[in-house]
């Protein structure tokens, strides 16, 4: 039994662990439950993944944010703001642990966490204003660039 509970929980982490890969722009990226449509120049590099949720670094002219996308979220703490041109809710930006972060969700269970070392600026939450969410369960099209699930 031991052996069993031990081999589970090695293919758990496993599971958590992704390998670092860069992904750059144009085309869309699909990330457990961000899309993105990177412009040129832009680039994406996938930091951990998991069952439902994994993060990212997503770079360009509006600088550098990491990003943490939940396909099986719940509602983001905080108080939601209107941010223009966003269909998804806003929600004000936090001070936690030395970061500014802001999140978006989709009213259900898709979510997105965008971190900075600073206050956010104009261009990054203009950024953040072309991001579209997806659930667990969905399939969005035309993934030009992904991230994916494996068991290996």
């Amino acid at each position: 039994m031991r052996i069993l509970i031990f081999g589970v929980l090695a293919l758990v982490c496993q599971w958590s662990t992704a390998q670092s890969a860069e992904l750059t722009g144009p085309g869309r990226f699909c990330g457990y439950s961000p899309i993105i449509d990177l412009l040129p120049g832009e680039k994406v590099t996938v930091l951990e993944g998991g069952i439902h949720a994994g993060s990212f670094r997503w770079e360009g002219n509006f600088g550098s944010l990491d990003v943490k996308g939940i396909g099986w979220a719940s509602r983001p703490k905080g108080r939601i703001i209107h941010h223009p041109g966003t269909e998804y809710a806003v929600f004000a930006q936090r001070r936690n642990e030395g970061h500014y972060t802001v999140a978006i969700w989709n009213g259900a269970h898709g979510a997105a966490y965008f971190q900075s070392d600073k206050h956010f600026s104009e261009e990054q939450y203009a950024a953040i204003d072309r991001v579209r969410l997806f659930e667990e369960g969905e399939q969005p099209s035309n993934c030009m660039l992904r991230t994916s699930f494996s068991l290996e």
